[in-house]
């Protein structure tokens, strides 16, 4: 067939000759994070040469916003003389490099006290850290303990492996994945690897109808407990793109939210350019709550992106931008790229989350910025690396539930259910 060796196809490969069959769950893992050739260890899939864009890469408003409320979380810490900032999944460090930029004009004890790691699962693009407040670590877990500040997350827990099921004859089974008589890989059904499968849908007290499919993510309980043991104070402040458990199970996804796209263009299986394409699932912001909840992660709130960056001051900067004497193209590209931050339909309707640990914080208004320090924020302008809108699209959001591929022959010969 061609494969190179040790490549993620032929070590799915191995792996179903081996064992007859894999979840999908392991094949998403592998397809994403193998060490030669996975999607996220080969050169940045992000930006207009890549497949999707992501905020930071948008504007720097966003990472400056994001400033702003780490500025407000070291106030609520009672300004500790050291404020660490752990970013998860800090890629070529656009967000890194806004949030540091700003927090230099904010306070100075504020930008003394900060101490900014991005972390990273394998090498790669390099973060700017050419301030001394940073430094970059190589690391699957989080490798620290007794963080006082925060840990943030852009776009990082949509692309965990999860587990998908179907329900078939009225039963609870799991999707694997395997080979078929031509060695073409192919989806069977079975019992579940786990029954914290079953279990999930169980605590929901979710009816599904015939032929529902849909994820299980397994990976957030252990990534909670891992951020909980880090964490002595401090928040955790999580982006991405998905739904509460209600929305996310409901009969409007019946057919599921695995996404699969490349060179910002939905693709149509996650079983070909295996290492070469993007393989995403819908956030289950329900079961971040729960799971930190019971770890010690209290959840302060969760927001649209677009109410988020408003609270932050996004008005005071977008009349900022007006004020300024700038060309008409530079002015007109600058809005249109901050009202993508803001974009029910776009980025903008994103989620955030924020939780908790040991910083005596009861509510989520408690977060907003207080005073004046919202009213006079002068906005950052876009520089060259930044993703020229035109010149990329962000997936995701254009995504409509029939997109999806045909699973297999006998899916293929069925229409969907009628929802």
């Amino acid at each position: 067939m061609g494969l190179s060796e040790n490549s993620p196809e032929s070590e799915i490969r191995d792996r179903i000759a081996s064992q007859d069959r894999i979840t999908f769950a392991e094949f998403m893992g592998l397809a994403l994070y193998h060490s030669n050739g996975g999607y996220y260890t080969t050169p940045s899939p992000f930006g207009a040469a890549g497949d999707f864009f992501t905020s930071p890469m948008a504007h720097p408003s966003f990472g400056a916003l994001i400033a702003v409320q780490l500025h407000r979380m070291w106030d609520l810490l009672r300004r500790p003389s050291r404020f660490d900032v752990v970013e998860i999944g800090a890629g070529s460090g656009e967000l890194a490099r806004d949030i540091l930029q700003r927090t230099q004009g904010l306070s100075r004890a504020f930008f003394r006290s900060l101490h900014y790691v991005a972390l990273e699962r394998y090498t790669g693009d390099s973060p700017d850290a050419s301030s001394a407040n940073a430094q970059r670590v190589i690391a699957s877990a989080v490798p620290l303990k007794g963080i006082v500040g925060c840990v943030i997350s852009n776009e990082l827990v949509d692309s965990f492996p999860v587990h998908r099921f179907v329900i078939r004859d009225g039963a609870f089974s799991e999707v694997f994945v395997t080979l078929d008589d031509r060695g073409s890989l192919t989806e069977v059904y079975d019992k579940p690897s786990s029954p914290l499968l079953r279990q999930r849908l169980v605590d929901l007290d979710l009816q599904l109808a015939e032929g529902y499919e849909g994820e299980v993510n397994l990976n957030v309980r252990p990534w909670m407990s891992d951020l909980a043991e880090s964490i002595e104070r401090g928040f955790v402040l999580t982006i991405d793109y998905g739904y509460e458990a209600k929305q996310l199970y409901s009969a409007k996804r019946a057919r599921g939210t695995i996404q699969t796209y490349r060179a910002h263009t939905q693709m149509d299986s996650p079983y070909e350019h295996i290492g070469n394409q993007d393989i995403t699932a819908h956030v289950d912001f329900s079961l971040l709550a729960t799971e930190g909840d019971a770890v010690g992660l209290k959840t302060l709130g969760l927001k649209t992106q677009e109410r988020f960056l408003r609270g932050l001051g996004f008005d005071a900067m977008l009349a900022d931008l007006r004020a300024k004497r700038l060309p008409q193209r530079e002015h007109d590209a600058n809005r249109m790229a901050m009202h993508q931050l803001v974009n029910p339909d776009g980025l903008g309707g994103f989620k955030v989350i924020v939780q908790e640990r040991g910083t005596g914080v009861e509510d989520q208004g408690d977060l907003l910025p207080k005073g004046d320090q919202t009213s006079n924020i002068n906005v950052p302008l876009l520089r060259p690396d930044h993703i020229p809108l035109l010149g990329g699209r962000y997936p995701h959001l254009s995504w409509e539930p029939q997109e999806l591929w045909p699973r297999n022959k006998l899916d293929a010969q069925q229409e969907a259910p009628d929802y």
